[in-house]
């Protein structure tokens, strides 16, 4: 076998970086970093294929090798107590990095349990999902749900490294897989035009699971991700053009008990929302939210979301951008650029949601 090429890296600023290319895993130890040389493995039984690579490549230099629930439903802080339990009857030390390989939501809980593990262990990202490769694993946001909402408890907790390798994708489910394109879609809509385009065209190969195309795609996200968050790592300003779709998104996961929608689906849905708001607020031209419109139906189809008013309301004022005047929403003005509606009503959001759709 050929060596593999050597892989794009794109820094991220404050520390770390991401390192995009094929069949990465195979020499993990060389891209991932721990101080003491000594990691922790974190990983679900969903992720058994790549977890086996990097289990191989990390030979002799694991100090903790742990399996964890996945889901939603596993993003908890009995989840996080549960490896900082393990992590410290392992003997963990300050100087010791953990590696956590599998979707967002493993990615998520890890990174939250060693910004919060003897006050703050580096770790590293191995995503295994479309959605963590383009968006989940990369930026820093850690954190685990809450009773009351998503995403309600966390901490900024940038990895050292993240490792977006295509190849762990051959056995990922097909909706899981298209779910997770959205996120990777999102960041060409919000800021590269040209992505969008140029991905627009490779669809084909992107739904087929073509390595160079579907790369390509999760290595323009990363990019454009990695530019935002460099700019404003603790999301006070232009980070927050990342949550386009999360808004109604993150209300219609909970709204469906985070078992009806996958969560890239759910910010399917929130775009289309979103999409509604932006041709009455910010004048986006119809041919531009026709072509995400139709993306987006090529990505799926989705499941049908929930639409009830009263079922919606509580969940959209429970969002943690919401303030007294409404609920901090990203709208597009056109393809490749994207601002912040400071205050949006809910009951906007509410209208969207009765109306949006994806065909």
């Amino acid at each position: 076998m050929s060596a593999a090429p050597s892989p794009e890296t794109i820094e991220v600023a404050g520390g770390g970086v991401i390192l995009a290319g094929k069949r990465l895993l195979d020499d993990a130890a060389r891209y991932l970093v721990s101080p003491s040389g000594r990691f922790l493995l974190v990983a679900p039984r969903s992720a058994e294929a790549a977890v086996a690579r990097v289990r191989v490549a990390l030979r002799g230099k694991l100090l903790l090798d742990l399996t964890i629930d996945d889901g939603e439903r596993a993003k908890t802080l009995s989840s996080v107590e549960a490896i900082a339990e393990a992590a410290l009857a392992a003997g963990v030390r300050r100087d010791d990095a953990f590696v956590a390989v599998g979707g967002g939501v493993v990615t998520d809980v890890v990174g939250f349990a060693a910004a919060i593990l003897l006050r703050g262990v580096a770790w590293n990202a191995v995503p295994t999902t479309t959605a963590g490769m383009s968006d989940a694993a990369i930026g820093g946001k850690t954190g685990v749900n809450h009773p009351r909402g998503k995403n309600l408890l966390g901490s900024f907790h940038p990895p050292r490294t993240v490792l977006i390798d295509p190849t762990c994708l051959e056995t990922l489910p097909e909706r899981d897989y298209r779910a997770g394109l959205v996120e990777a879609f999102k960041a060409a809509w919000i800021a590269d035009a040209a992505l969008h385009a140029a991905s627009v065209r490779a669809l084909h190969e992107i739904l087929a699971r073509g390595p160079d195309a579907v790369l390509s795609l999760l290595t323009g996200a990363a990019r454009v991700k990695a530019a935002v968050v460099s700019a404003d790592p603790r999301e006070s300003g232009r980070r927050r053009i990342l949550n386009f779709g999360h808004t109604l998104g993150h209300a219609l996961e909970a709204a469906g008990n985070y078992e009806t929608l996958r969560h890239g689906e759910a910010v399917a849905w929130g775009i289309a929302a979103a999409l509604e708001l932006s041709r009455r607020r910010t004048g986006l031209p119809a041919a531009d939210a026709d072509v995400i419109r139709t993306t987006l139906a090529r990505l799926g189809p989705f499941p049908e979301p929930e639409r009830r008013a009263e079922r919606l309301r509580p969940l959209i004022a429970l969002d943690k951008k919401a303030t007294a005047g409404g609920v901090a929403g990203v709208l597009l003005e056109r393809i490749g650029r994207a601002r912040v509606e400071e205050a949006l009503p809910a009951e906007e959001w509410i209208e969207a949601a009765a109306i949006m759709t994806l065909s």
